[in-house]
């Protein structure tokens, strides 16, 4: 009955918004595709006979990803004769996962919509040892259709905020055996997250805490090297590097007056403003044209300028190795925040907004560990730069304390991780 209420409520709120999807679909190069996937129109069958175990993989966008990297690389180490399948659901997390994860992985989905009867299908082409949720996406079609199967279910770095436990409270009758009771074990972030989950009403055995997949993606990550240098971006080693990453709408004008603000008492102040959606370059690029200074996409490969916007993925995380300082957007506007240890991983100190609730406790070690900055408004982002930008020894301080951190959180996850995997197959 649960099922079918949720089937009824999905179908009807999916009817109002598809004159949005075809507008999409003409405007939208490619984004015909993408529905058809979607849509479950086109789902190719990712077994090879004789290979086993296979392991399904879902990241639903760009963070996830991230996040899930690491674990793939074990994996494939671990299991050399298994099938890895990795799912994605949106356009820009399908980008990445195609450019940084083919190597680990023999095939690549589109994860469909929950519709009724989609995620049936896909189970079956599928058929999966084990399902591994990174993070969030919860669809119950998939989630019933899979335990059906009796296929394990694990959660990796499940979050479950303060405000999405008070969610969940109220409708504990709903998304306990819709969303949560199919998995075999969820694997929260913070011991808080877990508890929460225990009262909810899934069963102690089945909650616990493997360490958090971000630090591990982010040691990796900044281990592997750099991908740019300086001089790809036409600047020398006299500028002072900043990089404010994943902005959102409302951030870049705060930004961008802090920065024209620093500029007369730091002429070498470099800025790469790098947007979280790409395809508002353009728009944060005319806001830029309204001040001083020389602003330019990155694409057009410029040289010689004051200011860069970043109209590309995947380069953003190369940046921060290059950088003297870095501000993580999302957290100035309320949206959450946006993962600082790609930066702090990288040895650099890191500035964010009130608004990290995505981030909680990645922010408050940081903070503990003196490896970060918070920032509530203009004035207090200016002051902030202009403590770092003024005292190198300071700066490189807390990009050493921030660094030593994610190195430290990051040992024996992947191991725990590995553990649990073996333990369910």
């Amino acid at each position: 009955m649960l099922r079918l209420i949720y089937n009824i409520a999905l179908l009807a709120a999916l009817l109002p918004i598809l004159p949005w999807l075809l507008v999409k679909v003409v405007r939208v190069p490619g984004y015909a595709a993408w529905i058809r996937s979607r849509l479950a129109w086109q789902t190719k069958e990712p077994r090879v006979p004789g290979r086993k175990p296979c392991l399904w993989l879902h990241a639903l966008s760009v963070g996830e990803t991230v996040s899930a990297r690491p674990l793939l690389r074990a994996l494939r180490h671990r299991y050399p004769q298994a099938i890895l399948v990795l799912s994605s659901s949106t356009r820009a997390g399908a980008a990445l996962a195609r450019e940084t994860c083919a190597e680990f992985v023999d095939a690549h989905l589109i994860l469909p919509y929950d519709l009724p009867g989609a995620a049936t299908r896909l189970s079956r082409r599928v058929r999966p040892d084990l399902f591994i949720l990174v993070e969030t996406d919860f669809w119950p079609n998939l989630l019933q259709a899979l335990a059906a199967r009796q296929v394990p279910l694990l959660l990796v770095n499940g979050r479950m905020s303060a405000s999405s436990w008070r969610f969940y409270r109220w409708l504990r009758p709903l998304v306990l055996p819709l969303l949560f009771a199919p998995f075999s074990f969820l694997a929260m972030q913070t011991r808080a997250e877990a508890a929460r989950m225990v009262a909810l009403g899934v069963a102690e055995e089945r909650v616990g805490v493997l360490g958090n997949l971000k630090y591990a993606a982010a040691a990796e990550a900044a281990a592997a090297g750099r991908g740019l240098e300086r001089a790809d971006l036409g600047i020398g080693p006299e500028k002072l590097f900043w990089v404010a990453g994943s902005t959102h709408a409302g951030e870049e004008e705060i930004i961008l007056r802090a920065w024209q603000r620093l500029r007369p008492e730091f002429p070498a102040l470099f800025l790469v403003l790098a947007p979280r959606r790409v395809e508002r370059a353009a728009a944060v690029l005319a806001l830029a044209a309204k001040g001083d200074g020389r602003a330019g996409l990155r694409s057009r490969g410029e040289i010689g300028l004051d200011l860069l916007i970043l109209d590309s993925y995947g380069e953003l995380a190369a940046l921060y190795p290059l950088c003297d300082l870095a501000f993580i957007g999302g957290s100035l506007v309320p949206a959450g925040g946006h993962n600082p240890l790609e930066a702090a991983a990288c040895h650099k100190p890191v500035l964010f907004g009130p608004h990290m609730e995505d981030f909680a406790e990645i922010s408050q070690d940081l903070l503990a560990a003196g490896g970060a900055c918070r920032v509530h408004d203009e004035d207090e982002l200016v002051q902030g730069l202009r403590r770092w930008l003024a005292d190198p020894a300071a700066r490189s301080e807390c990009g050493r304390q921030a660094g030593e951190l994610t190195i430290r959180r990051g040992r024996g996850v992947i191991a725990a991780h590995l553990a649990t995997v073996e333990r369910l197959l």
